[in-house]
């Protein structure tokens, strides 16, 4: 099987994430859509998706990214999203790599 860079198989869906949805401090819902591979467009717009939704895409395999607006009002890539396990065990998102601007708390709220 051929794989890209992440270890995903070559030509796994590959999906955004535009918003976030908190319940206190935890990420409950993610604004998530499937980014086509060959144009930078929506295959299928961002819609809410529920956190273990998401979860179980990154443990398919599948790549989900950020997406952070830019000053022209478009989306610009951001780091990969991953799994992360909090203390009590349960799953929440983290970015790959963060920069100033280009964190999860960066994201805009919905």
């Amino acid at each position: 099987m051929v794989e890209n860079a992440n270890g995903a198989p070559a030509g796994a869906p590959k999906y955004g994430i535009t918003a976030l949805r908190y319940a206190g401090a935890q990420i409950v819902e993610a604004m998530m859509g499937l980014i086509d591979a060959t144009q930078p467009r929506w295959d299928l717009r961002p819609t809410p998706t529920r956190l273990t939704e998401v979860v179980d895409r990154l443990v398919e395999g599948d790549t989900v990214i950020s997406l952070f607006s830019d000053e022209a009002g478009g989306l610009q890539p951001g780091p990969e999203v991953k799994v992360d396990v909090l203390p009590d065990s349960s799953e929440t998102l983290a970015l790959e790599g963060e920069a100033p601007g280009r964190t999860l708390s960066d994201l805009p709220r919905f």
